[in-house]
């Protein structure tokens, strides 16, 4: 599959990488639970198994639409897809700034999904990572609730190291 677009103003541009310390973390769509075929299944336990992560395309675009609008307005500052490798993957790749690198701070205690495992490496599709000014986290987790999308704001940008937080 290939893909060419234009994009009208250079200010939409919006690359995967954190911008600056105290940005808000948000994901856009579930934290997920599909393994199959997934680069954890097969990395860690050696396994081509499993059905591949479904995609519901009315839910795909209305994400995208959704995401587009929040570009538009100015409140993305990053985004990121959670597709190859999950969301541990997405979030530590935008943690790589080409002007140096930018720790996070990720609370998961609100996940759905209960196995450790299964919040960070899924690869369930239509979820986005995004960062934000801290004032403009409310607004952004406000459209995505009128749009009736699924949204969790994870936590902030700063510091030298990854760090993840979780349940049990």
């Amino acid at each position: 599959v290939a893909m060419v677009g234009l994009i009208e103003r250079e200010e939409w541009i919006t690359t995967q990488y954190f911008k600056a310390a105290g940005d808000v973390v948000i994901l856009l769509g579930t934290f997920g639970d599909e393994m199959g075929a997934s680069h954890y299944l097969k990395i860690v336990h050696g396994l081509k198994a499993g059905r591949p992560p479904r995609i519901d395309s009315e839910h795909e675009l209305a994400l995208h639409n959704a995401l587009h609008e929040l570009i538009r307005a100015g409140h993305v500052r990053s985004a990121h897809d959670c597709s190859e490798g999950g969301l541990a993957v997405a979030i530590a790749e935008s943690c790589f700034n080409p002007d140096g690198l930018l720790g996070a701070t990720i609370d998961l205690t609100g996940a759905d999904t209960k196995r450790l495992d299964q919040i960070l490496f899924n690869e369930t599709q239509s979820r986005i990572v995004i960062s934000t000014v801290p004032e403009n986290a409310d607004a952004v987790l406000q459209l995505l609730a009128q749009r009736d999308l699924p949204a969790h704001r994870l936590g902030t940008v700063g510091g030298g190291e990854l760090a993840f937080m979780a349940a049990g």
